[in-house]
């Protein structure tokens, strides 16, 4: 297991720098999307009870438009996409049979998994709008990924308390702490190397904020597998299960960095 771990992120890591460095905006765009399709695929996959195909095609059209109505600088692109996703989803509702209970239980279950999904992701096509957005992008997963390597390591060498039991019983306050420790030297190291720019003030506020935030993700994701009964998302990736299962802790650290950037620096 933590060999194919560490293969699986030597393969990706230096051919997903690279795009990230030089892709252009419409491309970079295309990945985006192609990351909610494959995200959002993954959530209805767990959703109980389960959702029909139909439906699935149906969200995955929606959530697209979350990342695409982003992209323009105009924020009316954005609130015309939410408008049109929610006029859509309830009008389908009423155009159905069922009990109402149901109906609305459906219509949450699709903008749970949007938000969720499709507008967190979407949060890095904001980033990569910021001046030296790339290198925001870069400085994000390198805080959220060193974070995730410490809990994983601490947490198996020196777990003992249970962090959380009812939701993850495998986490522990230790790994939590080393997770917090691990973005914080991530985060330091790379403001040394790559973003000198960055003062170490903002530097160790952002590792500490995303080793916190990154559990959240982690932690709630852990929640809709458990409501779902399994271990993983998805056998997408080996030794890490599926694309949830890779960027749950990023889904959460993207926003919280980029409203950070923007409002702090």
């Amino acid at each position: 297991m933590h060999l194919k771990r560490w293969l699986s992120g030597l393969i990706m890591a230096p051919g997903l720098i690279l795009f990230i460095l030089y892709a252009p905006p419409p491309l970079f765009l295309l990945f985006i999307l192609f990351l909610t399709v494959l995200g959002l695929w993954e959530f209805y996959a767990l959703s109980r009870p389960k959702i029909s195909g139909g439906e699935r095609i149906a969200g995955l059209v929606l959530g697209s438009l979350i990342p695409l109505s982003l992209y323009p600088k105009e924020p009316e692109c954005f609130a015309a996409g939410l408008t049109f996703i929610l006029l859509s989803l309830t009008t389908v509702a009423l155009l159905q049979k069922g009990e109402f209970p149901a109906l609305l239980e459906k219509v949450g279950k699709h903008l749970l998994g949007l938000l969720y999904v499709s507008f967190l992701l979407a949060h890095f096509i904001l980033l990569l709008r910021l001046e030296r957005g790339r290198v925001w992008i870069l400085f994000t997963l390198v805080a959220t990924y060193f974070g995730d390597t410490a809990a994983f390591y601490v947490g198996r060498g020196w777990g003992r308390r249970k962090l959380a039991p009812r939701i993850s019983p495998g986490k522990t306050v230790e790994g939590g702490l080393g997770e917090i420790g691990g973005s914080l030297m991530g985060a330091l190291l790379f403001r040394f190397f790559f973003f000198p720019q960055l003062s170490v003030t903002h530097a160790l506020a952002l590792g500490i904020g995303v080793g916190i935030i990154g559990q959240m993700g982690d932690l709630w994701e852990s929640i809709i597998k458990r409501s779902a009964g399994v271990k993983d998302s998805g056998t997408l990736i080996p030794g890490h299960g599926g694309l949830l299962d890779r960027i749950d802790s990023v889904l959460f650290a993207g926003p919280f960095v980029y409203h950070y950037a923007l409002g702090a620096i």
